[in-house]
């Protein structure tokens, strides 16, 4: 075991979530950790008293209504490849604000309204205290929509040292600092020993917790379905041979952005960039058979963002669309998608 102070402490306002959070043990995995930080009912940042906070985050949903008209544009052209079912489900995985399911469902209402009236809408939302995992439904037909909610589940951390790939986890010491214990761990078995030695000395890398069985449930959602998974991250396990001291975290509070997990605990969101290698690798496991994937503003694109475009006069509702296509920020994220017990459909946001 090896033992490193952080340099990040803890600070006086974080007493009441670290006393919970080392209630039953004095040490803890990153998962647990961030769990509590984020989840938690009285301190985490996602409780119902610090919802007002999440009205600082930019994401597609909330940046202009064309992001959802898009994707109910796909899910039109799923429901016409299972052949207009008579009951047809949506899962939407994440979605806190409520503002893609709004879109959605108005379009399909205006749009077509076989759809509408066969529709099934189910919104899955860690936030909401639904874990996913808890959630018993199924369906024969539908559409699996998955917006920034992987980067978003808790995820443990690893280091790389002259020993090899150990586990890090947070204790706090008899002053209340947070220290960092580096241990062996059997969850770093999804690397060969080979990759593990080519892993630089110090890095950090994160891998998501539990996400095996989550696939598995997903895949349980529904006997016949697409699933759109849009997030950011990366595919290429190279990725983690480049040094990184810090990982691949990303820690937001308002609109300032730092890789600092341990201060200012329940005030800030936690995220990593997600890793679609061991994802595509589980939803594969699980039945689900890749199609593909683009960027979001190609995908945009390929669902006729341009005519809507070309059809608003305002201004800043231009701009707003715009800042969807932005090759260096929600426009570059990965659009992914997957198929579960069928075969022969491709996605016109693939075109």
């Amino acid at each position: 075991m090896n033992t490193n102070k952080n340099i990040f402490q803890s600070k006086k306002e974080n007493k009441n979530i670290l006393n919970k959070i080392f209630e039953n043990s004095s040490e803890i995995s990153h998962s647990s950790f961030i769990n509590f930080a984020l989840y938690d009912n009285d301190f985490g940042f996602y409780s119902n008293k610090k919802r007002m906070l999440l009205a600082d985050f930019i994401t597609s949903p909330l940046t202009h209504k064309s992001f959802g008209l898009m994707i109910a544009k796909q899910i039109v052209q799923v429901w016409n490849y299972y052949k207009n079912p008579k009951y047809f489900s949506i899962i939407e995985l994440g979605g806190s604000s409520g503002k893609l399911k709004k879109e959605i469902i108005a379009y399909l209402k205006k749009h077509n309204k076989k759809i509408y009236r066969s529709l099934v809408y189910l919104n899955i939302e860690e936030a909401n205290n639904d874990s996913l995992l808890d959630v018993n439904f199924n369906s024969k037909y539908g559409c699996i929509i998955s917006n920034e909610f992987f980067d978003a589940l808790p995820f443990d951390r690893f280091q790389k040292n002259n020993k090899g790939l150990k586990e890090i986890f947070i204790k706090k010491d008899s002053d209340n600092n947070l220290v960092e214990v580096l241990k062996d761990s059997d969850k770093i078995n999804i690397f060969s020993a080979d990759f593990i030695e080519k892993i630089p000395e110090n890095s950090r890398i994160e891998i998501t917790n539990n996400l095996k069985e989550i696939c598995n449930k997903i895949s349980s959602l529904l006997d016949h379905c697409v699933m759109l998974t849009i997030d950011y991250g990366f595919e290429d396990l190279n990725e983690l041979l480049i040094n990184n001291p810090y990982g691949r975290i990303r820690c937001f509070s308002g609109h300032n952005m730092d890789k600092d997990i341990l201060s200012n605990i329940g005030n800030k969101d936690i995220t990593c960039d997600v890793n679609f290698n061991f994802l595509n690798h589980y939803l594969e496991d699980s039945g689900f058979k890749k199609l593909g994937f683009c960027l979001q503003d190609k995908f945009l694109k390929n669902m006729g963002i341009s005519n809507y475009f070309n059809s608003i006069k305002n201004p800043i509702e231009k701009q707003q669309i715009v800042s969807l296509m932005n090759p260096n920020g929600l426009g570059g994220f990965k659009v992914y998608f997957h198929q579960l017990s069928s075969d022969g459909f491709w996605p016109q946001g693939l075109n």
